[in-house]
C-alpha cells in the first residue's frame, strides 16, 4: 500500500469536506493558492481524476469538483476517530489533576496506567478501523493528528510499564546481536547487567 503524497491528501480532503455538493474551482484553487501554485494543483487534481478519487462536472463552463462517495465515506471514518482522540484529551487532561492528588505511588501508578492503556487502546483501535476505510488516505492523516497525543504516552508509558523479565531483556540483545554484531551485543549486555545492579542496590537501601 502505497500512501497518497501530503500535497493530494490535502486537495482530496478540501473536496471531500464540501459534501456531495462538491467545490467549484474558482474556490477551490483560491484555498489552496496559499500552499501550492496552479500548476501544482491541476497536476494533483488529473492524479486524483485518475485514480477513481475525484469526479469532475462542467455545468455551461462552470467546473465543480467531487469527492467519491468512497473518500467521504472514509473522511467521515477519520473524523470520528478524531472525535474519539479529542474527547480522550480532554478526558486525560481532566484526570491529570486527579492522578497528581493522589497520595498513595501505588495507586497512584495504577491509576496513570489505566489512562494511559486507554489512550493506546483506542489508538489501536482508530488504526484498525481505518485500515479498511481508504488507509491509503485516512492512516497518514490520523497519525499527523495524534502525533503530539503519542509522543506524550510515548513519555507515559516509560512510567508504568512493567519490567523486562531477564529473559525478555536476553532475547531482545539477541536480536541487537543479529543485526549490529556480538561487539555491539556484549555492550549493552554490560550496560543492561550493570543498570539491573543499581536498581537491586537502591531497592534494598
Amino acid at each position: 500500500m502505497e500512501f497518497i503524497q501530503k500535497r493530494d491528501r490535502l486537495i482530496l480532503t478540501l473536496i471531500s469536506q464540501s459534501g456531495p455538493g462538491g467545490i467549484d474551482a474558482n474556490t477551490l484553487f483560491s484555498a489552496l493558492s496559499v500552499y501550492m501554485d496552479r500548476e501544482s494543483i491541476q497536476r494533483s487534481i488529473g492524479d486524483l481524476y485518475f485514480k477513481g478519487y475525484i469526479n469532475v462536472l462542467n455545468n455551461g463552463g462552470e467546473i465543480r469538483y467531487f469527492a467519491s462517495k468512497q473518500v467521504r465515506d472514509a473522511m467521515i471514518s477519520l473524523e470520528v476517530q478524531k472525535y474519539r482522540i479529542a474527547s480522550y484529551v480532554n478526558e486525560l487532561s481532566k484526570k491529570k489533576d486527579e492522578i497528581i492528588q493522589i497520595q498513595d505511588r501505588a495507586k497512584q501508578l495504577e491509576e496513570l496506567k489505566n489512562v494511559v492503556t486507554k489512550g493506546l487502546n483506542l489508538i489501536s483501535i482508530g488504526l484498525i478501523n481505518l485500515y479498511s476505510s481508504l488507509p491509503e488516505l485516512t492512516l497518514p492523516e490520523y497519525i499527523e493528528s495524534i502525533q503530539a497525543l503519542t509522543d506524550l504516552l510515548g513519555k507515559l508509558t516509560k512510567i508504568v510499564e512493567p519490567s523486562y523479565s531477564k529473559e525478555d531483556l536476553e532475547n531482545i540483545l539477541k536480536i541487537v546481536e543479529r543485526f549490529r554484531g556480538e561487539k555491539d551485543y556484549k555492550l549493552l549486555k554490560e550496560i543492561v547487567e550493570k543498570v539491573e545492579n543499581v536498581s537491586n542496590e537502591n531497592r534494598n537501601t
